[in-house]
């Protein structure tokens, strides 16, 4: 998840469902002293007026509901006009050649979060449609994708991105330990704990960052979880630059003719368009796909990996079926919801709520990206590592599979698509717990006494 949106939901949900509960207390309190003191109505007139009083509750809750719909449908559109955008931007201009309809998309819907109230005016729907792109659109965009990728590529291909993954994750443990080491002093009796929590975060993604905060303590006090919040706003602005830093560097595709048999001949599958029949087959085999995934990953108390066992199942699905029908329309769909994804990500970027956090914070965590990226590039031109490898394991690292997976969409860089969603997943396992070791360590040799 995007630290704005798991900011968002932490300043609404605690005092809002408190204060929720209160309401439901007082609402027994008072049904219950009424019928002490107040017989039922028998007549037909109190009747009525009980009708008419009924009748306008769920009037009240029915504007609600429509208003809520209405401004999920105008967040929606915003974003749906982002991704166009960033799409014709890359057609028709230079510039959008350079930076790709992605980027392009992230910065548009950037640039509206910041400058207007098109995804602030109302909080409860842009959630509503952030969380439906996360948890819906998204998975459905990698079942997609998957479905015309080769199984073997996953056995024998993935471990380049695996350590690009590890290049980047000893990047973010060094970049946190240097960059505290300078701003230390600045960030406060606290510091420690938040550099840990941006470790976590830079290891397995914005997940990380929460589940390391609450198991540090961080949201249990008023000034802690008012610092945690200033720090997922800044965090969530410079992973965005950190994303569009990895998009833009000039690097070599992958080839996309694996088997001996192929380079030799040259002979590649030929893709059909798209088709209103193709689309259908697509989506009726990536649903099934995320349905039995879901299942598997309930069933072994592993939610947080449906993702992963997506891309295993997705693969072979395709295998199977293939034989039979034709799944062309994939990639046109899932191209297009990668697109939407990337506006979602700039949607939660606002410039000003990141630049109100202060220099420190923002210095420390500019510092230890620096170094995470420098480190890790460095690893990997020692390894004789491809760069594309490298790039998707930053990314994996900093925002977790579902980003690494959509650049390595938006890119056309099939060869990493299952790999990047690994090395997303094994970042989720161990994020955490690097961010409570990275804790101790900064609190018993760095920080200041």
């Amino acid at each position: 998840m995007m630290t704005a949106v798991l900011a968002s939901k932490y300043s609404i949900s605690g005092p809002f469902l408190s204060m929720t509960s209160n309401v439901e207390k007082e609402k027994k309190k008072h049904s219950i002293s009424s019928k002490k003191t107040i017989p039922l109505p028998t007549s037909a007139l109190s009747q009525n007026a009980l009708v008419s009083v009924s009748a306008t509750g769920g009037t009240v809750m029915n504007n609600q509901t429509m208003t809520l719909a209405s401004n999920s449908v105008t967040v929606i559109i915003a974003l749906v006009s982002c991704a166009f955008a960033g799409d014709i931007i890359e057609k028709k201009t230079k510039i959008g050649r350079y930076l790709g309809n992605a980027l392009s998309a992230l910065v548009l819907a950037c640039f509206l979060a910041s400058f207007t109230h098109v995804f602030s005016f109302s909080t409860n729907a842009t959630m509503v449609v952030f969380d439906l792109i996360w948890d819906m659109l998204m998975p459905l965009g990698v079942a997609l994708a998957l479905l015309n990728v080769k199984v073997s590529d996953f056995a024998t291909k993935s471990n380049e991105v695996l350590f690009g993954f590890l290049f980047a994750s000893i990047g973010s443990i060094l970049g946190t330990a240097f960059s505290f080491a300078l701003f230390s002093k600045s960030l406060g009796a606290l510091g420690y704990k938040i550099a840990a929590c941006l470790c976590a975060s830079y290891i397995g993604g914005s997940l990380n960052f929460a589940a390391t905060a609450k198991a540090l303590g961080l949201t249990n006090s008023a000034s802690s979880s008012s610092l945690l919040a200033a720090s997922m706003a800044a965090d969530n602005l410079l992973m965005a630059v950190f994303l569009g830093i990895l998009m833009v560097l000039p690097c070599k595709s992958p080839p996309t003719i694996d088997d001996a048999e192929d380079q030799k001949t040259g002979k590649v599958k030929v893709i059909t368009n798209a088709t209103p029949a193709t689309i259908s087959n697509a989506l009726i085999a990536a649903s099934a796909t995320l349905y039995v995934s879901s299942v598997l990953a309930q069933r072994a108390s592993l939610q947080n990996f449906s993702l992963a066992i997506t891309c295993i199942i997705a693969p072979l699905v395709g295998v199977i079926l293939n034989l039979k029908l034709d799944f062309s329309g994939s990639q046109f769909i899932s191209n297009n919801i990668m697109l939407l994804f990337f506006a979602c990500i700039g949607a939660g970027c606002n410039i000003f709520t990141a630049a109100a956090v202060g220099v420190p914070l923002f210095g420390f965590i500019a510092v230890l990206l620096l170094a995470q990226l420098i480190i890790a590039l460095l690893f990997g031109k020692a390894f004789r590592l491809p760069l594309w490898a490298t790039l998707i394991g930053l990314n994996a690292s900093a925002g977790g599979p579902a980003t690494a997976f959509a650049m390595a969409a938006s890119k056309g860089w099939k060869r990493g698509l299952q790999p990047a969603v690994l090395a997303g997943t094994i970042g989720y396992a161990i994020g955490t717990l690097v961010g409570c070791l990275m804790s101790e360590l900064l609190r018993t040799h760095l920080a200041p006494i």
